[in-house]
């Protein structure tokens, strides 16, 4: 069995530890959450492939728990004994698989680190899974689906990095623990000015679905109100809490593609033209390509409000889709969409009563809108009444 000692070597893998994890935890904050830092994992591979199994335990356990007590607000000792003992466990398996199964040669043990990289991950995921779960009181799988993806995205870039950290600390000794540390500064300032840089392109269009409304009092509220019943028709249907929420924000920018309709157009107290409908109807188009500016709506969110105008029996614009061809969450937006407009005023008439509009609603199912959704949203809508 592997003893304890505590050595020069050890507390300088602590220091850097604790560096790497109050480093991470900064720009964290600075990026509102929305980068997701795991800095010290570098550190704890490393150790875990360097030291002995029982050192690399006091490094990661130490790399957690001082940085934690400094910064954090909460003083929840279960917290604090939870992560320092799931880190710790984490890297104690690293490390022993690793010295089970190193070969002494370098360049093939780096690859080695790769795999225990890995591994690392996985048992760091599951106790956070785990642990999610319970406090929740989720299913697993259903906690599994949704936490796993974003800390393994976002060790992508520390995967290599601990590879690299390993090369290096075997060349150069502990010098290399600060040239490492220097280059997971620069990717995550690197990834902090990007994640900036998208957030205010989606504020950007949150203040071109505001203008828009300003100019056209009648659909103020609009987009709210058919994100938000979007949102409860999504987790009516108990779709995935990340897909609801991506239809949310799709819902809320489903109209921002008007901004470039003219204000008499959009006011106009009576019927429209059919050149003037036809300006209208490539709003829709357009939502599109402002979406498409933001690399995380492409694909997804852009698609889904570019057909929230088709129709089930397939005589809607702009593409002509029918049934299954059009995307779930437009099928979904459109349905809430119609829902609003209905209990709305409008330049060209009085909003509809509740009773009134899903009457309307049940004569639109199975030729404008899906169904199904039809069925789910009349029973959200009386079940508010």
């Amino acid at each position: 069995m592997y003893g304890f000692s505590l050595n020069r070597t050890v507390l300088f893998f602590v220091l850097m530890g604790c560096t790497f994890e109050l480093i991470g935890i900064s720009i964290s904050k600075l990026s509102s959450g929305d980068v997701k830092l795991t800095g010290g994992m570098v550190i704890n591979i490393l150790a875990a492939a360097s030291l002995e199994p029982s050192q690399a335990l006091i490094v990661s356990s130490a790399s957690v728990l001082i940085p934690r007590l400094i910064l954090s607000q909460s003083k929840d000792p279960v917290k604090y004994i939870f992560n320092v003992s799931q880190i710790g466990i984490t890297t104690l398996a690293s490390s022993m698989i690793f010295k089970a199964m190193k070969t002494g040669d370098i360049m093939i043990d780096v690859w080695l680190v790769l795999v225990i990289s890995v591994i690392y991950m996985v048992i760091n995921t599951f106790f956070m899974t785990v642990a999610l779960s319970l406090s929740t009181r989720n299913q697993f799988m259903k906690t599994v689906v949704r936490t796993m993806p974003t800390p393994f995205l976002s060790a992508m870039t520390v995967f290599p990095l601990a590879a690299v950290a390993f090369v290096l600390y075997n060349l150069m000794g502990g010098f290399a623990i600060p040239l490492v540390l220097a280059i997971l500064l620069a990717l995550q300032i690197g990834n902090l000015f990007r994640s900036e840089y998208e957030r205010s392109k989606v504020e950007n269009l949150m203040i071109l679905v505001k203008s828009l409304e300003l100019r056209d009092p009648y659909t103020r509220g609009h987009s709210e109100r058919t994100s938000d019943l979007s949102r409860r028709i999504a987790k009516k249907m108990q779709l995935p809490e990340g897909l609801t929420e991506r239809i949310r924000i799709a819902a809320l920018l489903h109209d921002v593609g008007k901004i470039g309709v003219a204000d008499y157009i959009l006011n106009k107290p009576d019927k429209l033209s059919l050149e003037e409908f036809e300006q209208i109807k490539e709003h829709s188009a357009k939502s599109e390509e402002l979406l498409n500016t933001v690399r995380r709506f492409r694909n997804k969110e852009a698609k889904w409000v570019r057909h929230h105008h088709e129709h089930w029996d397939g005589t809607g614009y702009p593409d002509g889709l029918k049934k299954e061809q059009i995307p779930l969450p437009s099928r979904i937006i459109a349905a809430a969409d119609v829902y609003d407009a209905l209990t709305s005023e409008r330049p060209y008439r009085s909003a509809y009563s509740r009773h009134e509009a899903l009457q309307i609603i049940q004569e639109m199912s199975a030729t404008v809108l899906d169904p199904q959704i039809v069925k789910i949203l009349i029973q959200i809508a009386e079940s508010e009444e």
